[in-house]
């Protein structure tokens, strides 16, 4: 009895994992296909709210990019409580301004550096991002079965989201931003030339 709930609860979060997947992708394809309306005069405009972050030492860089994940990522699984309505918004945000980005940039530095500049530590942070994503609307989708009135394992689910962020997600944003302050500028660097 307990394995079956068990498998079921792992089946409902593939099942959230999987849809926060495709919202993903789906608003970065729809990011990239309307970056031709964005030129490359919105990436420059963007520098200078990027100039604090890169005047920070490496830990302290480290410790912002690490913190400002990590917070985001705790309150996209909290705020899943809201019928799973701002995981979903966060995800299709992300998803569509890295397609903006993505294609904003490419036209003038080339895929490879902005393959360099995100693909080391993305591998790693953008999961972290869906699975947070994933435990959100999965704490929506109980959420919603408690307000109509259903059986609801909300809570439940809440417990297992934050020992799954404690457990797994932290340790990847950690070194998803190891990775994005020591490894990622030597990888941009060796495109440059």
């Amino acid at each position: 009895m307990f394995r079956r709930n068990r498998s079921s609860g792992f089946s409902s979060l593939t099942t959230s994992f999987i849809f926060a997947i495709i919202l993903f992708l789906t608003s970065l394809a729809l990011g990239m296909g309307l970056a031709s309306d964005v030129s490359a005069s919105m990436v420059e405009e963007l520098r200078p709210l990027l100039k604090p972050a890169a005047e920070l030492s490496s830990p302290g860089l480290l410790l912002l990019i690490f913190l400002n994940n990590a917070v985001k990522t705790l309150v996209v699984i909290l705020l899943g409580v809201f019928l799973g309505l701002p995981p979903f918004v966060f995800v299709t945000f992300n998803g569509f301004l890295l397609g903006l980005l993505i294609q904003g940039l490419a036209p003038a530095t080339g895929y490879a550096m902005v393959t360099a500049g995100l693909a080391p530590h993305g591998v790693i942070e953008i999961p972290m991002l869906l699975l947070a994503t994933g435990l959100g609307l999965l704490i929506g989708k109980e959420s919603l079965k408690w307000l109509i009135r259903r059986d609801s394992r909300v809570k439940l689910e809440l417990s297992r989201a934050l020992r799954i962020y404690y457990q797994w997600i932290l340790v990847g944003l950690f070194v998803a931003a190891l990775i994005e302050v020591f490894v990622t500028p030597h990888l941009v660097h060796l495109t440059e030339g």
